[in-house]
């Protein structure tokens, strides 16, 4: 067992400290926990300068040393806006991080969010199925073109509060921009995340859904990363088990973690 997506009290919706989710990581038989912190440099995001880096790498060092039979990853998940590239590059030169995966949670040039439920509303509730979704992905597309990051989480979380909205909303409808967004993490060697919190979540199924999995994987597509995104350790490995199953289904053998940026094989049991 593997989770690469899990938030401690490091980020602004954090529960826990990163020794509490070690603790259940040796209770559930996990064996590799990967910390995502949140990145967020826009200076209009309310969750805005958070991020402390050195607090951040001595709290996963003294952690590595206290719990050595884990393998700990210090990872981190930036918010993305092409508005902001210059910032997030020049933030990530010269740290140990051990990857780094983009994610879209602002849109509108950072005036709205789909990641919480509120002022989602706001972005949904005012513009066309389409709109919403095409914006979305084009900023997907423009993370990944960015070179910035070793893989993309959750793909389609668009799709948490959207589907408040548009029930009758399908990937296929967004084939073409989905379809240059794999390319685009293929060609630049990028990973895949599949996130099982859609699980718990409105999709029901996990970001992105199986289908999706498929069509990344009948491009060409390889490097697939997995993690929960919990907040909270009650659901550090949630759901990941049935993941694990659902990617060797699709003829997937391994998985990919990181160690400074560099993928990480990991084979997955072929029973």
């Amino acid at each position: 067992m593997i989770d690469l997506h899990i938030h401690s009290q490091l980020s602004h919706d954090g529960k826990a400290e990163i020794k509490d989710y070690c603790e259940q990581a040796i209770k559930l038989g996990i064996k590799e926990l990967g910390f995502c912190e949140h990145l967020d440099l826009f200076p209009k995001d309310p969750h805005f300068g958070i991020h402390n880096y050195q607090l951040y790498k001595r709290e996963i060092e003294k952690a590595r040393e206290h719990y050595p039979n884990l393998k700990i990853r210090m990872g981190l998940e930036v918010t993305y806006l092409p508005e902001i590239e210059k910032e997030i590059r020049e933030y990530l030169e010269n740290k140990d991080y051990d990857y780094i995966l983009g994610a879209v949670h602002l849109v509108d040039e950072g005036n709205s969010t789909i990641s919480e439920q509120e002022p989602a509303q706001l972005y949904f509730g005012r513009k066309e199925k389409e709109e919403c979704y095409q914006g979305f992905f084009e900023l997907v597309l423009r993370a990944v073109k960015s070179g910035l990051f070793d893989g993309i989480a959750h793909l389609d979380l668009v799709n948490r509060y959207g589907l408040n909205y548009f029930p009758d909303w399908e990937w296929r409808f967004h084939y073409g921009i989905i379809k240059r967004i794999f390319e685009g993490i293929i060609k630049r060697g990028m990973a895949l995340e599949v996130n099982s919190s859609g699980l718990r979540e409105l999709p029901k199924r996990p970001y992105p859904e199986k289908d999706l999995v498929k069509l990344y994987q009948e491009l060409g597509g390889e490097i697939i990363t997995i993690g929960s995104d919990a907040h909270s350790p009650e659901f550090l490995g949630a759901g990941l088990a049935d993941l694990i199953q659902e990617l060797k289904s699709l003829g997937f053998s391994r998985l990919s973690s990181f160690e400074r940026r560099n993928p990480q094989w990991i084979e997955l049991d072929k029973e």
